[in-house]
């Protein structure tokens, strides 16, 4: 967990108190299923006073194991994530139902940095942009050797006049 003493930024308007570490996928509750994170997840950012609320901004980096989308290989890649997030006092009334709360003059950043990183992962990663994938009649990888699969379809309600062109 993370959490940040925000009692002296809280006493002047746009205060802010900035922060840089590396933390272990553990610290932000990441486990391997959630997001293979390889080695340390590097974190710099700050939380401001803004009036009636605490804005962090934070900047995050790691390399992460991947599996392509169109290959199925594993590899490597480095991931980043913007996080901005409002804290509000707990206290404070007709808050919105996701809204992030602090108490004590102590914020928890934990959960904002865990969800930035797992949302900014892509739906469907390629191991590189010109990835040609697996062919859907061999199996054969693309990217290694040329197949020579007819890979082309009909539809099956012209199937009968595609006869008739071969006659």
């Amino acid at each position: 967990m993370i959490k940040f003493n925000v009692a002296d930024i809280k006493k002047k308007l746009m205060a802010e108190t900035s922060f840089r570490m590396e933390v272990q996928p553990g610290e932000l509750d990441l486990s391997s299923q959630d997001l293979p994170v390889i080695g340390k997840i590097s974190i710099e950012g700050n939380i401001e006073n803004a009036g009636d609320v605490l804005l962090m901004k934070a900047h995050l980096q790691a390399k992460v194991k991947r599996v392509c989308s169109r290959c199925l290989k594993e590899f490597e890649a480095q991931t980043e994530a913007q996080v901005e997030e409002r804290y509000f006092p707990a206290e404070t009334d007709e808050l919105p139902e996701d809204a992030l709360t602090y108490k004590f003059d102590v914020v928890d950043i934990t959960e904002a940095l865990r969800e930035g990183l797992i949302v900014n992962e892509p739906v469907q990663p390629l191991c590189k942009a010109d990835c040609k994938g697996l062919c859907p009649i061999c199996g054969a990888d693309r990217n290694v050797v040329d197949c020579h699969c007819d890979t082309r379809t009909i539809d099956p309600r012209l199937q009968k006049l595609a006869e008739l062109l071969h006659k």
